[in-house]
C-alpha cells in the first residue's frame, strides 16, 4: 500500500514528515514535494495545479509504476485538498485505477462557492500574508532567516493564487473510492463550508470527521489522525 502526501499552501515535503513514526513501516509513505520548492528549489516554480501535478508525472518514472498496482491512497491538505482531486483527475484521465481511499483535509470541495478572497488576482502579497497570519494559518515558529521568511511567502503566496483559481466540478473528476473529509472545528476558513461536500466527487461513501483545533488542527492530534488513516485502509 501507498499513500501519496500532498502539501497545504507555502508547505513542503517535510511537512508530514512526523506523521511517519505514527504509521506503519510496511506502508510506503510518499510525500510530494512540488517543482520549485524545498528541495526540488532548482526546478522552476508552477503557477497552476494542473501543471504541477502534471510536472510531478513526468519527473517521477516511479509513479506509474506505483499507480498500475492500484493499491494507493491519497492525503491532502488544504491547498493539498486540490492538489489531490487533480492528482486523481489526471490518473483517471491516464487509464489508471482508482484509489482506495482519498483523505481531504482543511478545505471545501473544489465546486463550492467560498474562497479566501474575492479577486485573487487584485490582491497583492502583503494582504495574503497578513490574512494568513491573522486567521492563524500559518506555523507560528518564528525564523530569524529574513531571506527564508521572504522565500516561504512568495511560496505562499503563489499557492494561494493556485488553490484559488482551481475550479473542477464532480462532472470533471470522481474519485472511485470512499472519502473522509477531515477539519479542525475552529477553522476560522471553513465556518460557511459544508464539508459533505466531498462526497459529491465520489459515488461511494464520505464521512466527516472533526477534530478540535484551528486550520493545522492536526498539530496537535498527528497520532490519532494516523489511527483514522490506518482504521480506513484496514491497516491495522
Amino acid at each position: 500500500m501507498t499513500l501519496f502526501f500532498f502539501p497545504h499552501a507555502g508547505g513542503s515535503a517535510k511537512s508530514y514528515a512526523s506523521f511517519k513514526r505514527f504509521l506503519p513501516k510496511d506502508l510506503n509513505v510518499i510525500t510530494m514535494e512540488l517543482s520549485g520548492r524545498f528541495t526540488r528549489s532548482d526546478r522552476p516554480m508552477l503557477h497552476d495545479i494542473e501543471s504541477c501535478i502534471s510536472e510531478l508525472f513526468d519527473s517521477n518514472e516511479k509513479l506509474s509504476e506505483l499507480l498500475k498496482e492500484g493499491d494507493y491512497a491519497v492525503f491532502g491538505h488544504s491547498m493539498g485538498t486540490v492538489l489531490a482531486t487533480e492528482f486523481v483527475r489526471q490518473i483517471r484521465e491516464k487509464g489508471y485505477p482508482a484509489p482506495v481511499h482519498m483523505f481531504l483535509s482543511g478545505k471545501n470541495a473544489p465546486d463550492e462557492n467560498l474562497h479566501c478572497f474575492g479577486d485573487i488576482d487584485k490582491v497583492t502579497d502583503m494582504e495574503i500574508t497578513e490574512f494568513f497570519d491573522h486567521n492563524s494559518m500559518t506555523f507560528s515558529q518564528v525564523i530569524p532567516d529574513a531571506e527564508l521568511v521572504a522565500q516561504i511567502n512568495r511560496i505562499l503566496c503563489n499557492d494561494v493564487r493556485m488553490a484559488e483559481k482551481y475550479i473542477t466540478t464532480p462532472r470533471q473528476v470522481q474519485f472511485g473510492c470512499d472519502v473522509t473529509a477531515i477539519y479542525g472545528t475552529d477553522d476560522t476558513m471553513l465556518k460557511n463550508a459544508d464539508m459533505n461536500g466531498w462526497g459529491r466527487y465520489t459515488d461511494k461513501s464520505c464521512e466527516v470527521v472533526a477534530f478540535s483545533g484551528g486550520h493545522f488542527y492536526y498539530t496537535q492530534h498527528k497520532e490519532e489522525v494516523c489511527k483514522l488513516i490506518c482504521n480506513k485502509l484496514r491497516l491495522n
